[in-house]
């Protein structure tokens, strides 16, 4: 099922699960939410302190034959594009979000690699 969430009006979520229960899929939107609003949200005010910036973050799970879960989080964040995804299924579907934002925080946190892509954007 695809669903888009706004989150405020910059930052947009886009929803795409399968084999996910509806109860499920509120619980995820609920945890997606939260890592937004507690994990990574100083990173994303300062990217939205830019006029006409925007965010949009793309969920994609799917529940498998195993009952483990895949993966892939993909986010827009107005200047660059960072994407995780899993190469082995998760068995908690919680830990999957999680896992996914916090590689995002470690990312937006390390300076020398924002720099890093910042240059080689601008050299491209």
């Amino acid at each position: 099922m695809n669903t888009n969430i706004k989150v405020n009006t910059n930052v947009k979520v886009n929803y795409n699960f399968n084999g996910i229960t509806e109860a499920l899929e509120a619980d995820l939107k609920s945890l997606v939410q939260k890592n937004i609003d507690w994990k990574v949200d100083t990173y994303l005010n300062k990217i939205l302190t830019k006029e006409d910036s925007e965010i949009l973050i793309n969920v994609r799970i799917t529940k498998n034959k195993q009952d483990k879960y895949e993966w892939s989080f993909e986010f827009n964040l107005d200047w660059d594009k960072f994407v995780y995804h899993n190469d082995t299924p998760f068995k908690n579907v919680d830990d999957l979000v999680n896992h996914a934002f916090e590689h995002l925080k470690e990312e937006l946190s390390d300076k020398k690699n924002l720099r890093n892509r910042w240059i080689k954007k601008i050299v491209e």
